[in-house]
């Protein structure tokens, strides 16, 4: 079945009040040791079932081949529904002219390794005559999904994901340096160039220089940002502020209105934003302080989050906003931090004294009302001294919070789509490297 009839028969025979059906094509292929160790191609077509009785929910989500497993879901999910509480986000429905607009859209076209297949297999070439190990994971996916409900909204969306990441290191294992990129598409990255900065990086590490933990001037690559403004933007609901439980909480209120990071900090999301673009509406099959089952359909527009460095808007579903006075904001499926015309290699020119972080590790909570985090370095910390890198530098565990991080940020480089290391290759993020001030190094780490 295909996603569109997959929706018209849980709606039309199973009575179902909301279905998303995605057909989902993903490639990949692993390098370990100068070898390409694993490919794999993957293709489903995957269902959720929102039934509604009353003012109750049941959710059921499977894979479906036949119209008779299909039924069945929806079968269960109105079962669901029947014995359940009334849902605390009930709200009706939307009808077409409340919903986003309907496009007409077609699956994307299977993933393509292609393009990263050759560069790939000369930068091989060269580990092995150099006697270097080459890791690395190569992904590309595309997916089709229709959104439908009991009122009548019909809507269509695709998606499409390519990423790269890249570990080059010296046979004894002992040095490191690791890159990663994504795109919609993977012909969009430069391969050459990713190993390029490889072999520069990995050169760096001949010279090693221990350090001890302690606040230092930090310069950010976009991998890290990402990760750093992917784990604030978790948190940048209304409902978690309200209930005093988040960093965006205020005494009798929230922060929106606020200064809360330097004047150099925008961030915002657009599903349309070139290079990037996602489905434009909600699509949501279980309730959370980011979404409502009832908000399916619901327009995801355009939004500055953060202006100038003021907490602009917080992400609200329509219950939660129309009960405490909020607007209503979709949780953006993409994000970006403004930048600037500054690349990398300026910022590292223009610095006296700091270190350069590759990437973040292995990040974990510490405090949820401050946002405190913990996490790790990992292949590549480097210092720079009077405009140039001079060596590598042990790795670190890290304390800090990212509303801190961008409150000190003191420069803004250019932006580029970047591949958050630690949160995954699925959300697209546009980010600069940020030049910080007293970021926390607060021990050292013995990882490579």
């Amino acid at each position: 079945m295909n996603p569109e009839e997959v929706v018209e028969s849980a709606i039309s025979e199973g009575g179902a009040a909301v279905v998303l059906a995605a057909t989902n094509r993903s490639q990949n292929f692993r390098l370990a040791n100068n070898t390409v160790t694993t490919n794999g191609t993957e293709e489903s077509t995957s269902c959720g079932v929102v039934a509604i009785e009353g003012d109750a929910v049941g959710v059921f989500t499977a894979d479906v081949q036949d119209r008779r497993r299909l039924l069945e879901l929806a079968r269960a999910a109105r079962g669901a529904a029947q014995s359940n509480p009334p849902a605390p986000d009930a709200v009706p429905l939307l009808n077409p002219g409340e919903a986003a607009p309907p496009r007409a859209v077609g699956m994307p076209p299977p993933a393509d390794l292609s393009a990263a297949v050759e560069p790939l297999r000369e930068a091989l070439d060269e580990c092995r005559r150099r006697d270097l190990r080459l890791y690395g994971y190569v992904h590309a996916s595309g997916s089709m999904e229709v959104l439908g409900t009991r009122t009548g909204v019909r809507l269509q969306g695709v998606a499409r994901y390519a990423s790269i990441s890249l570990t080059l290191k010296t046979p004894d294992l002992r040095r490191s340096a690791w890159t990663g990129r994504m795109a919609q598409d993977l012909g969009a990255i430069d391969v050459e160039e990713m190993y390029r900065r490889l072999r520069e990086r990995l050169a760096w590490t001949e010279h090693q220089v221990q350090l001890e933990p302690g606040h230092y001037q930090v310069i950010l690559e976009p991998s890290a940002v990402a990760d750093i403004v992917l784990r604030l933007a978790w948190e940048m609901h209304a409902r978690g502020a309200d209930e005093e439980r988040t960093v965006f909480a205020a005494p009798g209120g929230t922060r929106v209105g606020e200064l809360m990071y330097a004047p150099s900090i925008n961030l915002e999301s657009d599903p349309g934003e070139r290079g990037m673009q996602v489905p434009d509406f909600v699509r949501v099959l279980s309730s959370s302080e980011f979404g409502s089952v009832f908000d399916n359909g619901l327009p995801a527009q355009r939004t500055a989050w953060i202006e100038g460095g003021v907490q602009r808007e917080l992400i609200c579903p329509r219950r939660w906003a129309g009960d405490h006075g909020h607007p209503v904001r979709a949780d953006p499926e993409n994000l970006r931090l403004r930048g600037t015309s500054a690349t990398l290699e300026e910022m590292i020119a223009g610095t006296e004294r700091a270190l350069l972080v590759t990437s973040l590790w292995y990040i974990r909570d510490v405090d949820p009302s401050t946002l405190l985090l913990t996490g790790l370095t990992r292949d590549g910390v480097f210092l720079v001294e009077r405009g140039q890198v001079v060596g590598a530098v042990n790795n670190f565990r890290f304390n800090e919070s990212p509303v801190g991080v961008l409150a000190r940020t003191q420069e803004v480089g250019r932006a580029e789509l970047a591949l958050s290391r630690e949160i995954g290759d699925m959300t697209f993020i546009e980010v600069p490297p940020l030049r910080v001030d007293g970021f926390f190094m607060s021990s050292v780490s013995d990882a490579v």
